[in-house]
């Protein structure tokens, strides 16, 4: 699902019976497909959520993955996430909560 967002493309992703090791390469793909914008990526696995935040480059200067990430996990249940300001991963432990947690990564993209 991608929302166009000013002059980038917020990308969400929601894959089921990913081990959330596999979404680094998934995100990765998707940030050079959009070619500008940010990619929320999330895993349900073994009822676990795995979530991670892809960033383009040239948007680097506005937004941090590992900001948004932590965000994200605190809202699936999880604690802490962490990696670097264009790629960050996390997990959670409630799947239900996945539509919250990016509805409030899209407020503080906004």
């Amino acid at each position: 699902k991608d929302i166009k967002i000013s002059s980038f493309i917020l990308r969400k992703q929601i894959l089921k019976d990913l081990p959330p090791k596999e979404l680094r390469k998934i995100v990765d793909k998707s940030k050079n497909e959009i070619k500008e914008g940010i990619v929320v990526g999330f895993s349900i696995f073994e009822d676990k959520v795995g979530v991670a935040v892809g960033i383009t480059k040239n948007l680097l200067k506005m937004y941090d993955a590992v900001f948004l990430v932590k965000i994200a996990s605190a809202i699936l249940g999880g604690s802490g996430g962490g990696g670097r300001k264009d790629f960050a991963q996390a997990g959670g432990v409630d799947k239900n909560k996945i539509d919250s947690a990016f509805d409030e990564l899209s407020k503080k993209i906004n």
